[in-house]
């Protein structure tokens, strides 16, 4: 295994939610099925829509979140543990990657609303720093490094 460091180019696009609000979106895979994913660097923690996970995969493997789960608008919110098995971001695979699973259905129902498409998850600080990611806003490029040694793609 090569002890090089590999860097990916995400292509994303800024989905204009109202005037000077706004979401970065980039379109992944799992197992081939498309995701809309939002970058959301005040996010601790990836997380992807339950209800969606649940019928993408009927058989995945949860448990309960005993943690603390805190987010801006709701002070308490119960999520499940999981692994997503080959999220695919362009050409950067994750074979497994431990995830949040929680209620998404208020995102995208406000979503729904503004005629947007629908939202499958939210890749948060942990992804950020552990792949070292930088937004470029001017290319509307997410890069990413594959740590050394590390099995993705």
């Amino acid at each position: 295994m090569s002890s090089k460091s590999s860097v990916y180019h995400i292509k994303f696009q800024v989905v204009d939610l109202e005037p000077e609000n706004c979401h970065i979106v980039v379109k992944a895979k799992i197992d081939g099925h498309p995701l809309n994913i939002v970058l959301d660097t005040g996010a601790s923690h990836s997380c992807f829509d339950l209800s969606f996970i649940q019928n993408l995969k009927p058989d995945i493997n949860m448990e309960d979140n005993d943690g603390l789960n805190v987010g801006v608008g709701a002070s308490d919110f119960e999520s499940k543990l999981s692994t997503i098995h080959n999220l695919k971001l362009g050409r950067f695979l994750l074979p497994d990657y431990d995830v949040v699973l929680l209620d998404m259905s208020n995102i995208n129902k406000a979503y729904e609303a503004m005629k947007k498409p629908l939202v499958h998850g939210i890749i948060g600080s942990d992804f950020f720093v552990r792949y070292r990611a930088v937004i470029d806003y001017d290319q509307k490029t997410l890069f990413i490094t594959k740590p050394a040694g590390e099995r993705v793609n």
